[in-house]
């Protein structure tokens, strides 16, 4: 009696046990893409996010302290110290605090791990979007005369400088007579949110600006989304050598007799808000850069 040609039940479990193994090859296979490609678009991302930021923080140091017409340096007519009164005719609107934007004496200021105008001094205009910093992120303020020369304003707070000298106004009005030029007051207050405009949780690189109108003011708004962390440090110059080179690196706080700040040291952190199974958190990314101070020391 001839035996049966079909197939048997071992070579049918056999058949589809080879395919489950072919399935679950090619399905791993196709997560491994997927996880390299999300890997990828995170890093791109967090590039992408780092290289937007640094362009607005260092294009504003390097153009730190500049006043126009006159020396970096000349004391300005109008210019009060951080944390007291501003002159009649110059306050600014809002509780940011005062003379937060008069201080031109002092074109780059930076506090550590802190919300602050200047040590001891808190800035009083609260965090935007929520109200809520990132823990522990330094804080950079820069005040500088605006690139190009404008018309005098009134509700604007202005630089009046010639070759020799300048002045703060807010009203339009000359006080150094012919041949000056006319720049805005251009000041930046550089801080991390831990939260973005339209999206809690995920922080933001925000600057409050001073702008103009009826009454300067200070306006928020957000740089660069997904930027986790600020920190800063000074190159100072022992005044005591005859080079002008940075003999060592310090924390924002240090004392200005302890050396001439000839550089800033600007480290960013940026974390990407791609789902990666091996990143729950989201992927992070650090970077810092050296910037020189071009328009000559500047105190802490």
């Amino acid at each position: 009696m001839n035996r049966s040609s079909g197939i048997t039940l071992v070579e049918v479990m056999v058949a589809m046990l080879l395919v489950l193994i072919v399935s679950a090859g090619a399905l791993a296979f196709v997560a491994r893409g997927r996880d390299a490609h999300r890997a990828g678009e995170s890093l791109a991302r967090l590039e992408e996010t780092l290289d937007a930021a640094f362009t607005h923080l260092v294009d504003e140091v390097l153009v730190s302290g500049y006043l126009g017409l006159a020396p970096p340096g000349t004391r300005v007519a109008g210019s009060t110290p951080v944390g007291t009164a501003e002159l009649a005719g110059l306050e600014v609107a809002g509780a940011c605090g005062p003379s937060l934007a008069h201080d031109i004496g002092h074109a780059i200021t930076a506090a550590d791990g802190a919300y602050l105008a200047a040590p001891g001094i808190p800035i009083g205009c609260r965090a935007s979007p929520g109200g809520r910093l990132q823990a522990g992120a330094d804080t950079l303020i820069i005040r500088r005369a605006s690139g190009e020369s404008v018309a005098p304003e009134a509700g604007r707070l202005q630089l009046e400088t010639n070759l020799r000298a300048a002045a703060l106004h807010a009203d339009g009005a000359s006080q150094l007579g012919p041949a000056t030029r006319w720049h805005d007051l251009e000041v930046g207050v550089y801080y991390v949110s831990a939260d973005s405009t339209g999206r809690a949780g995920f922080p933001s690189l925000r600057r409050k600006r001073l702008v103009g109108g009826t009454r300067p003011a200070f306006q928020d708004e957000e740089l660069v989304s997904g930027i986790s962390d600020l920190q800063l440090e000074l190159g100072l110059d022992d005044p005591g050598d005859p080079d002008l080179s940075v003999d060592r690196w310090a924390a924002p706080a240090a004392a200005p007799d302890e050396g001439m700040a000839r550089a800033l040291r600007i480290e960013l952190e940026a974390r990407s808000d791609v789902v990666e199974a091996s990143q729950p958190g989201g992927r992070r990314k650090r970077v810092s850069r050296v910037i020189e101070l071009r328009n000559g020391g500047q105190g802490s």
